[in-house]
């Protein structure tokens, strides 16, 4: 029966995928209405700081314990999802719960649960979902097994929306609520999944202000709990003798992303910057810090092949560069509001490569902008560039010279940067989570 239900699920995620150039050519036409949509969203939350909660009414329904101590499932499909999983497991700790778990060895030491390895396994794209298929319908499987045999009383999936979209359906046909932590950004490319989202999560817990009101206009019960890497600035912030040592001198860092292809998309261009303004500035030091010991070699081929051997390259934490840097280049994505929660001037960048994601670009998305910082602050306050061919680089090396001396925009940048931190709120992403799981079961009864 299980192997049943996994073929018939995913002869019609097929049909789904196969369907998708349909749906995109039937979005088409509407999508200036789309856009018009995303920005008088935008334009509200920037106006109005009362934030939309449709979450009170999912902590007031009434549910069924299906055991004598509270039974949670909770998966993780990527590394960053494992990280605020397990974070969630230990603001918990004063509940008897019991846990079953995907994902890592992370989560498997904090719960003491068998790891299912599907945080250490994140995939994008179809090669990368064809890849780990086996794993993916292995996955599936389990779940729908356990949801059989030892029913949860709540289902919490962190981000990866792919894989975790289709497992809360399961789970809601069965009557098992599920609350999705990391809500999907679908307000920015194709807002017609909204429908099926709404239909498969019963609530969402959003990182960025903006998003409850998105999630609002298609019912779907959203809370912002604020941004997780606000807790981790408060937990681990910078040391302050390293910030003033790469501040003594004046420095560029370069975030080009954490993915082998965002990379090679990235860092070639970054480092045409770099040179011209070394040429400017030959005082200037460039630095390269990256998390990911795995992307050493590809970042130092890069470098070699570039002939930039002026670039530090520095294995470990960022929060010291971001925080002593003159001036940040950043992929867009998480790194880039990352980089901004330092309050130095960040430009943002994002180099399209093939004409599907320039289409895709011009065409899909929803949002005016595509950095974090624009949307949070309703308006352009950092320079951003997504382009296809290489002079667009030369609209960043603009930017840059304007934002590295002083001056009218760089003192405007960083103003606009506050302005930002503080629209995000206060540290406590975790606990508000683990104070919204509570309430919900204070509001579960037993069987």
């Amino acid at each position: 029966m299980i192997a049943l239900q996994v073929a018939l699920t995913l002869l019609r995620e097929i049909l789904r995928a196969l369907l998708t150039p349909l749906r995109l050519l039937g979005y088409l036409p509407f999508r200036h209405h789309w856009r018009k949509v995303a920005r008088q969203v935008l334009t509200e939350v920037r106006t109005h700081t009362d934030a939309v909660d449709d979450l009170a009414a999912f902590l007031a329904r009434q549910r069924t314990r299906h055991g004598p101590r509270p039974h949670l499932f909770l998966s993780a499909g990527e590394t960053s999802g494992e990280l605020h999983a397990t974070r969630l497991v230990h603001a918990l700790h004063d509940r008897k719960l019991r846990w079953s778990t995907f994902g890592g060895p992370t989560l498997h030491e904090a719960t003491g649960q068998p790891p299912f390895p599907l945080s250490e396994h994140a995939v994008m794209g179809v090669r990368g979902v064809l890849r780990q298929l086996p794993l993916i319908l292995r996955a599936y499987a389990t779940f729908l097994r356990l949801l059989r045999d030892d029913p949860p009383d709540l289902v919490i999936l962190v981000d990866y929306p792919g894989l975790h979209v289709v497992m809360a359906k399961a789970a809601r046909r069965r009557g098992i609520p599920v609350l999705h932590y990391v809500a999907p950004q679908y307000w920015a490319w194709g807002p017609w999944r909204m429908r099926r989202y709404r239909r498969a999560v019963d609530a969402t817990l959003t990182i960025l202000p903006f998003e409850t009101a998105f999630f609002h206009r298609f019912a779907v019960p959203a809370r912002y709990i604020g941004h997780p890497l606000l807790d981790d600035l408060h937990l681990h912030p910078p040391d302050p003798a390293a910030v003033a040592a790469i501040a003594a001198r004046p420095t560029l860092c370069l975030l080009p992303g954490s993915r082998r292809a965002e990379i090679e998309a990235n860092l070639p261009g970054m480092l045409r910057v770099a040179t011209a303004l070394r040429d400017d500035s030959p005082s200037l030091r460039v630095v390269l810090p990256h998390r990911d010991p795995r992307r050493t070699p590809l970042l130092r081929e890069l470098l070699s092949r570039c002939q930039a051997t002026f670039v530090e390259h520095h294995e470990g934490p960022l929060a010291p560069f971001l925080a002593g840097s003159r001036l940040i280049l950043a992929k867009s994505g998480t790194g880039s509001l990352e980089a901004c929660l330092h309050g130095n001037p960040v430009i943002v960048v994002y180099r399209l490569r093939g004409l599907l994601a320039t289409l895709g670009y011009h065409n899909i998305l929803s949002v005016p902008w595509i950095a974090a910082a624009n949307l949070i602050a309703g308006r352009a306050v950092v320079p951003e560039f997504c382009f296809a061919h290489d002079g667009g680089w030369d609209d960043v090396l603009a930017a840059a010279r304007s934002l590295w001396a002083d001056g009218p925009a760089r003192t405007q940048a960083v103003a606009d940067l506050r302005e930002v931190r503080a629209r995000l709120g206060e540290p406590g992403a975790t606990a508000r989570v683990a104070a919204i799981v509570r309430s919900f079961l204070d509001h579960t009864s037993s069987r």
